[in-house]
């Protein structure tokens, strides 16, 4: 009996680890020479990349690593063309976030949606 408990106890833990991942929704805005490209927003758990194409000419992942500050670092790759730009930052929570390399301007906000 003490053996059924202690089993039940270990899987429930198991099944609590695996629904319990932090979720974040990132809204992005992509420019290229101040025209807007594309504005996906992408719902990403923790330490998990993520990723989206629009046809040919467009692709963007990126990884939330979170932080103990509410803050998370946030790694990128974004292609438009043949120009492709992989910049990495740290944003707080409900802030948005600007980052421009070259004619390629990336803006971010990052909310924690889920636990």
């Amino acid at each position: 009996m003490k053996m059924k408990a202690s089993l039940w106890i270990a899987s429930f833990w198991v099944s609590a680890s695996c629904i319990a991942a932090d979720t974040y929704q990132v809204s992005t805005t992509v420019y290229t020479h101040g025209e807007k490209v594309a504005s996906p927003v992408l719902l990403v758990e923790a330490d998990k990349m993520a990723s989206i194409t629009i046809g040919n000419d467009f692709s963007y992942s990126l990884t939330v690593t979170p932080n103990p500050d509410q803050t998370a670092h946030i790694a990128t790759e974004v292609t438009v063309g043949d120009n492709r730009i992989m910049p990495s930052f740290t944003v707080t929570y409900g802030t948005e976030a600007t980052m421009e390399v070259g004619a390629q301007k990336l803006t971010l906000l990052v909310s924690k949606v889920g636990s």
